[in-house]
C-alpha cells in the first residue's frame, strides 16, 4: 500500500508475468487437447462440407442402432464433439486421454502427438480410406505404431501382441482369412485393435480394465457396415484367442 506509484507498476508487471507462467503450466482439457492435436496433425483447410457428410452419416448410424452403441453417442453434443475432433473419432481420444494417460510414461498430449503422427503418417502411405481414425482402425500392424504403444507397456504384452492382436501371423488376422464375410472388413482385426486400446493400459492397484460390446461396435463400425459381423468376429476370437478373457 505504501509503494507509491512505482510500487503499483511492479505489482501490475509481476502479475502479468505470474499469469503468464500459470497459462502455461495449466493443464489442457481433452477438448483443447483435441484442437491441439489436429492443428499439429492435418493442414487448416477442412473440408466442411465432407467432414459434416462423414457426421451425418455416423449420426444416422448410431440414432438407427441405438441399442448397439453406448447411449449419447447420436446426441448433438457428442456429435459436435466428432466435428471438434474430425477426423479423428472422439472415442479414440478418449482411450488416449483416459486410459493410456494413467501410465507414468505417457504423456497426454506429447504422447497422443507421437502416436498419431506415426499412425496418420501410416494410413497415409497405406491409402487408408476409412471415414474418421477410430480405435479399429489404427495400423497396429506396421512397426512403428506398435513399437509406439508397446513402448508404455511391460515387456510381457510382446507375447500377447503378436498371436493375439494384429500382424501376419496373428489369430485374428487368420480369422479374417478364413471367413470371408469378416475378412471383407477386416472385422477381427478391428476388434482385437479396439479391445488393446481400450484395455491394455492397465496400472497397479486397478482391476484389469475392458470394454463392453457396445463400446467396442463404437470403435470399430462405420456407415455402411454391417454391425453384426464384429459381434461375430467377437465371438470367434474368444474361442481361437489366448489371452482375450470375456466375463
Amino acid at each position: 500500500r505504501g509503494g507509491g506509484e512505482a510500487g503499483r507498476a511492479v505489482l501490475e508487471t509481476l502479475s502479468h508475468v505470474v499469469g503468464r507462467i500459470e497459462s502455461i503450466w495449466k493443464p489442457v482439457t481433452a477438448l483443447e487437447s483435441f484442437e491441439i492435436v489436429r492443428r499439429r496433425l492435418f493442414t487448416s483447410e477442412v473440408n466442411y462440407a465432407a467432414r459434416d457428410a462423414v457426421i451425418n452419416a455416423f449420426g444416422t448410424m448410431y440414432r438407427n442402432a441405438a441399442s448397439e452403441f453406448p447411449s449419447g453417442v447420436a446426441e448433438r453434443d457428442y456429435l459436435e464433439r466428432m466435428r471438434g475432433a474430425y477426423p479423428i473419432h472422439p472415442e479414440l481420444f478418449d482411450r488416449l486421454y483416459q486410459d493410456w494417460s494413467t501410465l507414468e510414461r505417457f504423456q497426454r498430449t506429447r504422447g497422443v502427438l507421437r502416436l498419431m503422427a506415426a499412425v496418420i503418417h501410416q494410413l497415409w502411405i497405406k491409402g487408408d480410406g476409412s471415414l474418421l481414425i477410430l480405435p479399429g482402425t489404427l495400423p497396429l500392424d506396421t512397426t512403428t505404431v506398435r513399437n509406439e504403444l508397446l513402448r508404455y507397456l511391460p515387456n510381457t504384452w510382446d507375447a500377447v501382441f503378436d498371436p493375439d492382436i494384429d500382424g501376419p501371423e496373428s489369430r485374428p488376422f487368420a480369422i479374417d482369412g478364413r471367413v470371408p464375410a469378416l475378412g471383407k472388413y477386416g472385422a477381427a482385426r478391428r476388434v482385437a485393435r479396439t479391445i488393446f486400446v481400450g484395455s491394455a493400459p492397465s496400472v497397479a492397484g486397478m482391476h484389469l480394465r475392458g470394454l463392453e460390446e457396445i463400446r467396442i461396435r463404437l470403435g470399430c463400425a462405420q456407415p455402411g457396415e454391417p454391425t453384426s459381423v464384429f459381434g461375430d468376429a467377437l465371438r470367434r476370437m474368444g474361442i481361437d484367442l489366448t489371452y482375450l478373457y470375456g466375463d
